[in-house]
């Protein structure tokens, strides 16, 4: 299903994650209904910040230990810091355009503090990145040592990207939400406004993104403060049947009437760098892509990321802040058959970017 019809399995995605959680098995609440309020499955995942209490990548390079070990914690639950307002591919692409002539996104700390984003990763991705040493750089940077090409992760592997906003409580019943409680006492309401998921079900992952409708205007046009707009066209097949599936709906008959999650949509999903006809596939989310909707791509993105014998990365933005589209070039991982091998594939998944190098 997820080759054939990718949209109808995106959304069965949609539902099996977003089912409310039973919290310490990790694992969906079987007595629960679907839309009840609290943290849903995939946030009882391995968060890959490194300041999280249930992070996959410690600070200082050490075991993160068995899956059920630390609690499962929101992420929203954390101080805030701008490192976590920013979604990592923003840090990237203004880190990208520091050397160039282009004019760098605005990065204003207290605007930006109204949103918050997070990375978490399933049973499955976690015990490989365990298992690999993964979870720190020299453990990475091991592996390339040893002459590994490609880095395979097995096929029930997951990882979900999120980003929240500070929201009303009048929002409250339109959104998936959660609390923040600063020192003083002051209670935040955070609305979750987009959500990626990806899975290993095909050799080059499935790629999908869901938003919150609200995203879809600018703030010039009406939209909340800081939105961009959706500049790509959605695309659901199984929401929108009629071509060109852009009526931006929600499927009928699935259990999404009535809840909080009648409010998200289905913004596309990629399971190729290229269509049928040869066109580049792009697939972007206005929130965490926001800047570079237009040269988003999701599997050209994550195919970029790999490490050399030194830990150093493939850049995944070009000087002037685009982002790299279509199949990637054979040339930047170098030619392993003369032994002039610059990087290890990593598979597609940039969370190992949170990596850190193993301390004594």
């Amino acid at each position: 299903m997820a080759l054939i019809e990718p949209h109808c399995y995106s959304w069965r995605l949609f539902l099996s994650l977003n089912w409310p959680a039973d919290i310490p098995a990790k694992a969906p609440n079987q007595n629960a209904a679907f839309g009840a309020d609290g943290p849903v499955v995939w946030e009882t995942w391995r968060n890959a910040n490194n300041r999280a209490p249930d992070t996959a990548f410690p600070p200082d390079g050490t075991d993160p230990g068995e899956w059920l070990a630390p609690p499962a914690v929101s992420m929203v639950e954390l101080p805030l810091s701008p490192e976590d307002a920013l979604p990592l591919q923003q840090l990237e692409r203004i880190r990208t355009m520091g050397g160039s002539n282009a004019a760098i996104p605005t990065f204003d700390v207290d605007s930006a503090l109204f949103s918050i984003n997070e990375t978490r990763l399933n049973k499955e991705t976690y015990e490989f990145i365990r298992e690999n040493e993964l979870y720190n750089l020299d453990g990475q940077k091991d592996l390339f040592e040893s002459g590994a090409v490609d880095i395979v992760f097995p096929a029930m592997a997951k990882e979900i990207k999120a980003q929240w906003r500070k929201i009303s409580e009048t929002d409250k019943p339109r959104y998936h939400w959660a609390t923040h409680t600063e020192p003083d006492g002051t209670v935040t309401i955070f609305g979750l406004t987009a959500l990626h998921i990806t899975t290993k079900d095909l050799p080059n992952w499935l790629w999908a993104t869901f938003e919150h409708i609200d995203n879809k205007l600018p703030e010039d046009a009406g939209g909340r403060p800081g939105n961009e707009g959706w500049k790509l066209p959605s695309v659901d097949k199984f929401a929108c049947p009629a071509s060109p599936h852009d009526c931006e709906g929600i499927p009928e008959n699935i259990g999404l009437q009535g809840t909080k999650w009648e409010n998200y949509r289905l913004r596309g999903a990629q399971t190729d760098f290229i269509d049928s006809r040869g066109n580049i596939t792009l697939l972007a989310n206005s929130q965490p892509e926001q800047g570079f909707q237009m040269t988003s791509s999701c599997i050209s993105c994550h195919a970029r990321a790999s490490v050399n014998g030194d830990g150093d990365r493939l850049e995944f933005f070009k000087p002037n802040g685009e982002g790299f589209v279509g199949p990637p070039d054979p040339a930047a991982f170098g030619d392993a058959a003369t032994g002039n091998r610059s990087f290890t594939q990593l598979d597609f998944v940039w969370s190992f970017f949170r990596a850190r190098p193993r301390q004594p």
